[in-house]
């Protein structure tokens, strides 16, 4: 089983090379695919924990800042595996997914091993 919880941050980057843009801002949404059994309740995880963790392990590092200070290049599949690398400690994760538009998303399935 698979479930989601739907968060977000807001931030600013720019982009540089190939797709050349200055500084602007975006309202980043994540999506946090969980795996799992379901318990004897029938849940495979609170989503009410879970956005406490993003909050807790990722929103403060990234809300209200400037990208551009914190990666070499701050794009969505590179803010996809980071917010993996960051999350893969607290739950069995499935994918993350980040969407900086409604039509345009990167989605991070994990490492290859």
């Amino acid at each position: 089983m698979v479930v989601s919880r739907e968060v977000s941050f807001h931030a600013y980057h720019s982009h540089r090379g190939m797709l050349y843009e200055p500084n602007h801002s975006h309202e980043f949404f994540v999506v946090i695919g969980v795996k799992g059994e379901c318990n004897e309740e029938g849940f495979v995880c609170d989503y009410r924990a879970v956005k406490r963790t993003f909050n807790r392990v990722v929103k403060q590092k990234l809300h209200e800042k400037n990208l551009d200070l914190l990666f070499e290049f701050p794009t969505s599949e590179n803010l996809a595996k980071w917010i993996w690398g960051e999350l893969h400690f607290f739950y069995a994760l499935s994918f993350i997914e980040v969407r900086e538009k409604p039509h345009s998303k990167a989605v991070y399935l994990g490492p290859i091993v």
